[in-house]
């Protein structure tokens, strides 16, 4: 039997929705909302335990995909990228909200490539299964 994995667009709207609908800097969000609501009420307490729930399937995901190296090197050549484009005047990071910005497009990528390197790593290898022995 064929397996046909989600389609790469999906997976970026995805990784689009999770991040931009957790936060984001025009406060149109769950985050924001979480906050001006009653933590008394169970719906509040719902919202928050399927949002923790959906982070930790990302990041789980995320984990097992690239490792910690893996996350730590994409991580640090964004940086360096922001950090570039800042030195040399074409993006202005002084503001909070456009750092949130970039921090938002950074993870969203991060899930995105989290989720696409299995199936890019299969393709460029060919190798479908890793065999570790563990004595």
């Amino acid at each position: 039997m064929i397996r046909r994995s989600v389609p790469w667009y999906i997976k970026l709207s995805l990784s689009f929705i999770l991040v931009f609908g957790t936060w984001n800097p025009l406060k149109v969000d769950i985050v924001h909302n979480l906050m001006a609501m009653d933590l008394s009420k169970l719906l509040t307490w719902f919202l928050i335990l399927l949002l923790v729930v959906l982070w930790g399937i990302a990041v789980r995901a995320l984990h097992e995909a690239l490792g910690t190296f893996g996350i730590v090197v994409f991580l640090v050549l964004a940086g360096l990228l922001i950090g570039g484009l800042y030195q040399i005047g074409w993006i202005d990071i002084d503001n909070v909200d456009t750092l949130g910005w970039y921090t938002n497009v950074i993870v969203t990528f991060l899930l995105f490539f989290g989720l696409m390197f299995p199936i890019w790593w299969r393709q460029l290898t060919g190798k479908v299964a890793v065999d570790e022995d563990f004595d």
